[in-house]
């Protein structure tokens, strides 16, 4: 049980959801992490996360990230949509798009975004993310998200 701190103010919770990705990019140390040591966050003890300090803070924002968060859609949505159940108003997700080579995996996630109620969702397109993965790969996601009409507005 987390205790509640009258000195501290948390009113943001970030989960790095992986250190799997599918790029290597030269800035960043998560994707050179050794294949046996890729491990991801536990889906149930995050979702309690969220529920425990939403009820003791007033938590405005939650993020996921990674490595590529989306390798783990369920876990990732798990939590977005605990956000919206417990009146979290921000919910992003920072993601290079690229979680799956079966095309036809990339609709049912994007469908569980939306379920979820994300409401920003941050696109790594990037001379980094381009070395390991190409543009297109990326752009499918994008396209998919914009026929599902996934909202990246801000709440008021």
């Amino acid at each position: 049980m987390i205790q509640a701190n009258n000195y501290m103010n948390i009113n943001r919770i970030e989960f790095s959801v992986t250190n799997a990705c599918t790029s290597r990019c030269k800035h960043c140390s998560v994707g050179n992490v050794p294949k046996e040591m890729k491990t991801s966050i536990d889906r149930n003890v995050a979702v309690s996360i969220v529920k425990e300090l939403s009820r003791k803070y007033k938590i405005k924002s939650v993020m996921t990230f990674g490595g590529e968060p989306l390798l783990y859609a369920d876990t990732t949505c798990a939590i977005h949509k605990t956000a919206t159940e417990n009146g979290i108003l921000n919910r992003q997700v920072i993601t290079n798009g690229y979680f799956s080579k079966n095309e036809e995996q990339i609709i049912p996630v994007v469908r569980n975004l939306k379920e979820s109620s994300i409401n920003s969702l941050l696109l790594s397109i990037d001379a980094f993310h381009n070395e390991h993965i190409p543009i297109e790969k990326a752009y499918l996601f994008a396209k998919a998200v914009c026929a599902e009409n996934i909202s990246g507005k801000e709440p008021d």
